[in-house]
């Protein structure tokens, strides 16, 4: 069965990313402290980290926005 799906490129820096990886920041900043009993500055270096891989991976472009993972083939039919 062949699905279709009407998705395209990101050509140039994708906004959305940028407030994932925002999110991203912050999560880990929480989970850093309640999780890990971390200090302040470890959790916000820990935060900013994460910020800075997940904008670069995300808010750069060139992602596809789709809701597959795209790479071509079906993998229960071979």
């Amino acid at each position: 069965m062949d699905h279709q799906h009407d998705t395209a490129p990101v050509d140039g820096p994708w906004a959305g990313g940028w407030l994932i990886a925002a999110l991203a920041g912050i999560f880990a900043i929480v989970v850093a402290k309640w999780v890990g009993d971390v200090g302040n500055i470890a959790a916000a270096l820990l935060g900013g980290v994460t910020f800075l891989v997940h904008g670069v991976l995300l808010g750069a472009g060139g992602v596809v926005l789709s809701p597959g993972h795209g790479d071509g083939h079906d993998h229960g039919h071979h």
